[in-house]
């Protein structure tokens, strides 16, 4: 029988002991390269049709929400969000129907796929729902949807939950609301550089609920475009000139047709949805081509580049870098 020496003998003392050596872990402090989770796409012809059967074979009466979760295969057991930080899926409403007022820990967002008509109201203000517009739900806030147009409405939600569970803070309460205090106007906001002084308590996130695609539309067409022909918004709290949300963030990129853009690289994730016309996205050693309301991941610390090849490309990307920001660990690089 071997001799156990002595520094076998040390690590199963150390083993015992629930302790472990820092210099057998230790990997240089770097991201792992490339990412640890691929990036994963949900294709709008293989969804769209589960939201149709949905509609038909699911009643408003047995759900609270109709909701299909972005189940992403590369996470396996590390839990249920769409990314680590940030859970994706796509809601369906018909005709008629209603979606009873709660809250929850955690931020939430829609942004409009297909139809009109709809209104979701957030802490007592009416947001008309109209494709492409972006609708928050913000931390803790009231909010219920209703469908009074002649077809139905589908669109994505964005939430940050995970984060909330992984911290073990997350709550969930049902309606109906209790008294709410009066809202400021969104037209009261829509002034650049000038914000009301009306003794209303201004909350940690936008006061603006429903950011119109009108407006973005207009807004791209006024920006110069950067190097690589691309131009990017960022949807802001008009109080603070921030993330229109704590923790996360969104941003439209329009793309110049044929030209890839800069790639880069950074520590937060996102979830990419395809808003308007036809493209290509390289995602670390990973290819996709894309469609209009494809979905898909952009893995964190993976080098990424996209390029249209249609002349109307535009993508809405929610990410969770203001989280990622606010703790310290936001890193970004760009390359040639």
């Amino acid at each position: 029988m071997a001799t156990k020496t002595t520094q076998e003998d040390f690590y199963e003392a150390v083993e015992a002991a629930s302790v472990a050596p820092l210099w057998r872990q230790f990997n240089g402090e770097q991201p792992t390269e490339p990412s640890p989770l691929p990036p994963f796409m949900w294709r709008w012809s293989s969804i769209s049709p589960l939201t149709e059967r949905a509609a038909r074979e699911v009643p408003m009466e047995d759900v609270e929400r109709r909701v299909l979760s972005l189940k992403n295969p590369h996470r396996g057991v590390a839990g249920p969000g769409t990314t680590k930080n940030l859970v994706g899926a796509i809601q369906t409403l018909l005709p008629g129907e209603t979606a009873e007022a709660h809250r929850h820990s955690g931020n939430a967002l829609r942004f409009v796929l297909e139809g009109h008509g709809a209104e979701t109201i957030v802490d007592g203000k009416t947001c008309l729902m109209e494709e492409r517009d972006l609708i928050l739900t913000p931390l803790l806030s009231w909010h219920a949807h209703r469908h009074t147009a002649s077809e139905k409405i589908v669109w994505f939600d964005a939430l940050d939950i995970p984060l909330f569970r992984h911290m073990n803070a997350s709550f969930y309460e049902e309606g109906p609301p209790p008294n709410l205090p009066p809202q400021s106007p969104d037209a009261a906001f829509l002034q650049g550089g000038l914000t009301p002084v009306d003794g209303n308590a201004r909350p940690p996130y936008s006061p603006l609920f429903r950011y119109p695609w009108a407006a973005v539309l207009q807004a791209l067409s006024d920006m110069p475009a950067a190097d690589d022909g691309s131009r990017t918004l960022r949807y802001t709290n008009p109080a603070t000139g921030g993330p229109a949300m704590t923790l996360i963030d969104c941003f439209v990129l329009a793309l110049a047709k044929d030209r890839d853009t800069i790639p880069y690289r950074t520590t937060s994730d996102a979830l990419c949805v395809v808003a308007d016309g036809e493209g290509e996205s390289q995602i670390g050693e990973h290819s996709f081509t894309w469609q209009r309301n494809d979905i898909f991941t952009l893995p964190n610390w993976s080098w990424i580049s996209h390029k249209a090849v249609s002349g109307d490309a535009k993508l809405f990307l929610v990410t969770d870098r203001d989280a990622i920001d606010r703790l310290g660990m936001l890193r970004e690089e760009t390359r040639a």
